[in-house]
């Protein structure tokens, strides 16, 4: 970590506020899931669901801004923690495995 960085963010990549609709993969099932991304980094991101996901979940997630500037992300990403958000909404955070 260099003098330049947050002491109280105390991370190595700077996280970004995006409000983009994700869709997810669960590992070994084909069918579509839809989020909305709350933040991300270069190698975490965290994300709002309808459905609690375990810890340790892998999951291929998609991020699409709908926005000509930029094409839809693809990753291969870790849940590491799960909270509820009220309203029948989980935050899930996960570690970015890989990108695609």
């Amino acid at each position: 970590m260099t003098l330049e960085q947050k002491y109280d963010e105390k991370r190595l990549f700077c996280r970004m506020e995006i409000n983009a609709e994700i869709t997810y993969t669960l590992q070994d099932n084909d069918s579509i899931y839809k989020g909305q991304c709350n933040n991300l980094s270069h190698s975490g991101i965290m994300f709002t669901t309808e459905h609690a996901l375990p810890e340790g979940q892998s999951l291929e997630l998609t991020i699409d801004t709908k926005s000509n500037k930029f094409q839809p992300m693809k990753a291969l990403v870790e849940i590491i923690r799960v909270e509820p958000s009220g309203d029948d909404q989980y935050r899930n955070a996960g570690i970015i495995k890989e990108y695609k």
